[in-house]
C-alpha cells in the first residue's frame, strides 16, 4: 500500500506501523469550508491505495469508532467530533465492516473484527431472525439488509470467519421467507420486527445493492433474478433511465416525485451489470444529463433530463468513477478522480466532504461514515483499472 499521497504534495508523514496506525491514526485537525485548487495531473494506483490505508480510513479508525459502547459512529462533526446520534444504525455498521475489511491490511481487519463482534451483540434478532434497523429501532428494513450481507460477504473473505458466512445464509433465507413478493417479484420495503410487511411506495435503491451483495456472495443464480427485475421493472430502454418510486405492482409512480431519476443510480448499475447484462442506454443517460459543465454530478434530475437538484452529493461521483473504470475509460476516470479529489477531500483531515453546492461549495457540516463504502470501493475499482 505505500506510495505517494494523492494531490500535488508528497506525503509529508512517517510512516507507521499496521498495529499503530488504528490507534493513532494521522489526521490534521483543521475543516476547510471552500474547495482547493483543482489538480491538474493524473493519479496512480499506488496513491489511490496509499490515500485508502494510510489517510482515510485511520482518521475513521480515530475518530469514528466507539470505544466506550462499541460500533461506528454515524457521522463527524467539522472538528472530528462524533455527531451527538442517540442510535447506531445497521447501515453504517455494515458499511464500515465492509470499508475495514476491504483493504488488505491487518490493523484494518482488526477494527473491522471489533465491528462484526457489535454487529453480532447489538443488531441480530435472536427471535424472529434478521437484523434491527438501529440500536433503538427493532424494525425490518431491506436496505439495509442488503448491506448486512454484503459485510458478512467481505468480513469472510477478509478473516475467512465461518460465522459470517453462516450468517449470510440465514439473514438471506429469512428475506426470501418474510420479504420476497411471490406475486409481483422483487422484495417488499420492510417489515416490523416481527416481520410484518410494510405497505408503501417501493424502490429500485434496495434491489440494486440486494444485487451488490449476492454477487460479493457469489449467488450467480439469485443475482440473475435481479437483473431480469431491472430489465423488466426498473429501466426505460426507449429513453435510457431508471425509474427510482414505483407501486406495489412495479409501476412508476404516478407524481412529480416518480419522474426523479438519479445519475448516481444509473453509474451504479452501469458498473453491476457489466459483463453480465446490456443496457446501452443507462450510460448515456446519466453522461449526457446528469454530469455538469465541472465534471460533477447532479444530486437528481428527471425523466426527460432537466436537473431537478444541482447540488451534488459525493456518492454520485464515486459510481461515475467506478463506471468509467469498469467500461474502462481511464482518461474520464482520471477526470472525474480529479473532480473528488479537489473538490470533496479536505485538504487539512483529508476526509471527505458529504455535499456540495453547484458551484463547488461545500455545505455539509458532517461527514456521513456511511460514505466511506462509497470511497473505498470506487477507489480500488480505479485502482484496479490502473494496474
Amino acid at each position: 500500500m505505500a506510495g505517494v499521497c494523492p494531490r500535488s504534495r508528497t506525503c509529508s508523514r512517517k510512516r507507521r506501523s499496521r498495529g499503530r496506525r488504528a490507534q493513532s491514526p494521522p489526521t490534521r485537525l483543521t475543516k476547510s469550508r471552500s474547495p482547493p485548487p483543482r489538480r491538474l495531473s493524473p493519479l496512480s494506483a499506488a496513491e489511490l491505495r496509499d490515500h485508502v490505508a494510510n489517510e482515510l480510513l485511520p482518521l475513521w479508525a480515530e475518530h469514528g469508532v466507539d470505544p466506550e459502547d462499541g460500533g461506528f459512529h454515524n457521522r463527524l462533526g467539522p472538528d472530528l467530533q462524533p455527531a451527538p446520534d442517540s442510535a447506531k444504525r445497521l447501515l453504517v455498521q455494515a458499511r464500515q465492516i465492509y470499508a475495514f475489511s476491504a483493504t488488505g491490511e491487518r490493523w484494518a481487519l482488526e477494527v473491522a473484527s471489533r465491528g462484526f463482534d457489535f454487529l453480532r451483540r447489538r443488531f441480530l434478532d435472536p427471535r424472529y431472525g434478521g437484523w434491527f434497523l438501529s440500536t433503538e429501532d427493532r424494525s425490518k428494513d431491506l436496505y439495509a439488509h442488503a448491506f448486512a450481507l454484503f459485510a458478512l460477504a467481505h468480513y469472510h473473505r477478509a478473516s475467512g470467519e465461518s460465522e459470517a458466512r453462516a450468517l449470510a445464509e440465514s439473514t438471506w433465507e429469512v428475506l426470501r421467507e418474510k420479504l420476497a413478493d411471490p406475486t409481483h417479484g422483487g422484495f417488499f420495503e420492510g417489515a416490523s420486527e416481527a416481520w410484518e410487511v410494510r405497505v408503501g411506495p417501493r424502490r429500485q435503491n434496495p434491489h440494486m445493492h440486494l444485487l451488490e451483495a449476492l454477487l460479493a456472495l457469489g449467488w450467480r443464480a439469485e443475482a440473475d433474478a435481479l437483473v431480469r427485475l431491472f430489465h423488466e421493472r426498473f429501466y426505460d430502454e426507449k429513453s435510457g433511465s431508471l425509474a427510482e418510486l414505483f407501486d406495489e405492482r412495479w409501476q412508476p409512480l404516478a407524481t412529480p416525485e416518480g419522474r426523479i431519476v438519479e445519475p448516481g443510480h444509473h453509474f451504479e448499475w452501469v458498473w453491476l451489470l457489466h459483463g453480465r447484462s446490456a443496457a446501452p442506454g443507462l450510460f448515456d443517460f446519466a453522461y449526457r444529463h446528469g454530469v455538469d459543465a465541472d465534471g460533477g454530478v447532479f444530486d437528481q434530475v428527471d425523466r426527460d433530463g432537466e436537473v431537478v437538484a444541482a447540488t451534488k452529493r459525493l456518492w454520485p461521483q464515486t459510481e461515475r468513477v467506478k463506471a468509467h473504470a469498469v467500461r474502462g475509460e481511464i482518461e474520464r476516470m482520471q477526470q472525474a478522480l480529479d473532480y473528488c479529489f479537489a473538490h470533496y477531500v479536505d485538504p487539512g483531515h483529508r476526509g471527505w466532504n458529504e455535499h456540495l453546492t453547484r458551484a463547488g461549495e461545500v455545505f455539509s457540516d458532517f461527514m456521513n461514515a456511511t460514505s466511506v463504502y462509497h470511497v473505498v470501493l470506487a477507489l480500488g475499482e480505479a485502482a484496479e483499472a490502473l494496474d
